[in-house]
């Protein structure tokens, strides 16, 4: 750990978190003299159960992340290929009719995405920082933000200061750095909550992501390893209360019937947690000698289940900026910041448009816009072309 005295260096990453660890070591990777800061103490990982917090990795985010070294420390028997998604549309009783396929080979690919616990690859992301004896300052709140002529400067709640050319803001939806520099948020709730949870199954699920699309609710079984699921389950608040109240066992037969028995009983093996979802954007991505990354950044709903992608997306766009840069560019610099803000806008602004599209199409209450929808997931099932152009479109 870091001493109780000003520290200097050229990135200053606020948020341990899985997207502020990836860009403190693909920074670090760089030659960039890096330090990390955490309000929170370094956690201890023990991979025992199944985490229930889980992401589906794109291609391009393992490839990113085997890049910078950080998928050689991760536990390949704890991840999960998918090959293939099913996705329904539900309305009444034909949840199980006239399913749209997504297959692997659609596009010419191995696999559609990758299934991983969040405490594996942050297991992962800490050895790669221990191994590049990047310095941190863990267990400390974030005090104040203060400006020199070429610097900005961290203060912390123990009086150590931290100056740095480049602060990197990952430190989650209610980030500190954010709010001390009064950037705004457009917020959109969706008046839901996701339920989360892992279940041992007694039929092979084949390397398959399953979702139900409906009215304001999505779900999805996502693949894990030795006959395993995560469950995602996002529906209207009043109605996940009811089932948080429901036992594990009770759930789980409520599950079961949900999806139809497709993959016969189910077993829970963790707890069930549940997180509000909204869809919260930052106005402004960056400020002076400040970039936001993460879900510092912005926050998307899980139905497309591309939030921790967009986040990586977030790392590969400023570190590539940053690699091209010359030996005396100020990466710190707003106009040089400017570049990655475009960028990252317009993913930003793609992703929302996605999720909250679907969100509204499923939702609606218009008989043709249902009939419609139903026709077109039908249709598309006949599209190859189109169905590789979707495919290709989400794993990016």
């Amino acid at each position: 750990m870091v001493n109780k005295t000003a520290i200097d260096c050229d990135v200053v990453v606020v948020g341990a978190g899985l997207i502020g660890l990836t860009a403190v070591v693909a920074l670090a990777q760089q030659g960039r003299r890096v330090v990390l800061v955490d309000a929170k103490p370094k956690p201890v990982y023990q991979m025992q159960d199944w985490d229930a917090r889980i992401y589906a990795l794109t291609p391009a985010t393992e490839s990113f992340l085997k890049t910078i070294g950080v998928w050689d420390a991760v536990d390949l028997s704890r991840i999960n290929p998918v090959h293939a998604m099913t996705l329904w549309h539900v309305d009444g009783d034909s949840s199980q009719q006239n399913p749209l396929n997504l297959l692997a080979e659609d596009a010419n690919i191995t696999q559609l995405a990758c299934i991983a616990e969040s405490s594996n690859l942050l297991q992962a992301l800490w050895q790669q920082i221990d191994a590049l004896a990047v310095p941190v300052v863990m267990g400390v709140p974030s005090h104040d933000l203060q400006y020199t002529d070429d610097k900005i400067v961290l203060v912390l709640d123990n009086h150590a200061s931290i100056a740095a050319r480049l602060l990197v803001a990952a430190d989650s939806a209610h980030s500190f750095v954010r709010q001390h520099l009064a950037i705004s948020t457009k917020v959109k709730d969706f008046n839901q909550l996701a339920l989360v949870a892992n279940y041992q199954i007694e039929k092979p699920h084949g390397n398959i992501a399953y979702q139900w699309f409906s009215s304001h609710e999505t779900l999805a079984l996502l693949p894990l390893p030795n006959q395993h699921v995560s469950m995602v389950w996002a529906l209207a608040r009043a109605d996940a209360e009811r089932l948080l109240m429901l036992k594990g066992a009770e759930l789980a037969l409520t599950l079961e019937k949900q999806v139809d028995y497709l993959l016969g009983s189910l077993k829970p093996v963790s707890q069930t947690f549940s997180f509000e979802l909204r869809q919260v954007t930052a106005r402004a991505l960056i400020a002076n000698r400040v970039v936001l990354i993460g879900d510092a950044a912005h926050q998307v709903h899980p139905m497309a289940g591309q939030g921790a992608n967009l986040g990586f997306r977030d790392v590969i766009g400023l570190v590539d900026l940053i690699a091209h840069t010359h030996a005396l560019q100020d990466i710190g610099d707003q106009a040089f910041l400017r570049g990655y803000e475009r960028a990252r806008k317009t993913d930003i602004a793609s992703m929302n448009v996605l999720t909250s599209g679907l969100d509204s199409l499923f939702a609606t209450d218009s008989p043709l816009l249902k009939r419609m929808t139903a026709v077109g997931m039908r249709q598309l099932s006949n599209l190859p072309r189109l169905k590789a152009f979707l495919i290709k479109q989400a794993t990016a």
